[in-house]
């Protein structure tokens, strides 16, 4: 991952890991952990590498699942993540490996072979999605299994906003998007990666928000895709996202947003 861009990245998550946990009982992460658990069908003695762990809400329900002749090991960049998560597997008395490290590049931790592969909220961080699921497909097992997941166009409209108006202040952001149109997007991955899709779809609403049109502001000053630049920049930003947020409001001045994800599965041929 190009250096400027995983440095501002990992800033975001390690300001957020203090306060990540508790929001997430309440919000769309821990609802799609729930059903990456769910739609992964683990078996006892199974291995599993959580990539972008982040504070373990698939990882540890993952070691709980294969049992203690299964293996789990959990990699994100963010130490302030890992602290949590490693904090969280202590008191649950359960062995789990967890690794600090770009997940873009997995090759010089010499991992061996996953029966699967997760990676929830994190595809589009990547600066090269295709080449990610390639290299990830690699650690797959024959029949190994991957989930992995790309947001709704409109799902989050903080990063929607943001992805539009970066170009208009010079600054884009750190991540593109611009190749998510449909399912089809992600299936296409997962076949360039050499995988046999075994299922894309979109995932159930996990959490819906009303916002009034005069919250526009405020919304972007909490995004935390706001770090677009200097303060100039970000005043323009600001600018411009207060105004694409009144366009999205209805006529009763409420914008509404709704979270969804292409949800794929795809396996590794025997």
């Amino acid at each position: 991952m190009n250096t400027d861009a995983s440095a501002n990245i990992k800033a975001i998550y390690n300001k957020r890991s203090s306060t990540y946990e508790s929001a997430s009982q309440s919000s769309f992460h821990f609802r799609q952990a729930q059903e990456y658990i769910q739609r992964a069908n683990l078996q006892p003695g199974q291995s599993v590498l959580d990539l972008a762990c982040g504070t373990g809400l698939v990882t540890i329900p993952a070691k709980q699942q294969v049992g203690p002749t299964g293996k789990v090991i959990g990699i994100d960049f963010s130490d302030g993540m890992l602290e949590v998560a490693r904090r969280k597997t202590s008191e649950q008395g359960l062995d789990i490996r967890y690794i600090e490290h770009d997940i873009t590049d997995l090759g010089p931790l010499e991992l061996g072979k996953f029966d699967v592969i997760t990676c929830a909220s994190a595809l589009l961080l990547m600066p090269d999605p295709q080449h990610a699921v390639k290299h990830w497909a690699s650690l797959l097992v024959p029949g190994g299994r991957m989930l992995t997941d790309v947001v709704l166009e409109r799902s989050l409209i903080a990063h929607t906003i943001l992805t539009h108006i970066g170009p208009e202040v010079g600054r884009a952001l750190f991540w593109d998007t611009n190749w998510v149109n449909n399912e089809d997007s992600l299936k296409e991955l997962f076949v360039d990666a050499g995988l046999v899709v075994e299922e894309v779809y979109e995932s159930e609403g996990y959490e819906t928000r009303e916002y009034r049109v005069e919250d526009g502001a405020e919304v972007f000053e909490q995004s935390m895709f706001r770090k677009l630049g200097g303060l100039e920049i970000k005043e323009k930003a600001k600018e411009l996202f207060v105004e694409r947020f009144r366009e999205m409001a209805d006529q009763d001045g409420v914008v509404r947003e709704e979270v969804r994800f292409y949800m794929g599965i795809a396996r590794k041929d025997l």
